[in-house]
């Protein structure tokens, strides 16, 4: 009887193992989506320059302004 109970018990424990799995760490994914604020920088510099910096900057102060009507 001893004996069932084990063999019942030890295909409960490897079932639940089984059924939940190992977890995928996504901290490489997560690592490749991140930007530095160095690449920001250069980011910035390509899409910004003299002749466009004046609406750049009315298109920022307006994001700003949106965010900060939306917050509480």
């Amino acid at each position: 009887m001893w004996r069932k109970l084990y063999i019942i018990f030890v295909i409960v424990v490897l079932s639940c193992l089984l059924a939940t799995g190992c977890k995928k760490k996504s901290s490489d994914t997560e690592a490749e989506q991140v930007k530095t604020t160095a690449e920001y920088e250069a980011e910035a510099d390509q899409e910004i320059d003299s002749s466009n910096m004046d609406a750049e900057l009315e298109r920022i102060e307006k994001e700003l302004a949106a965010e900060e009507q939306q917050e509480p």
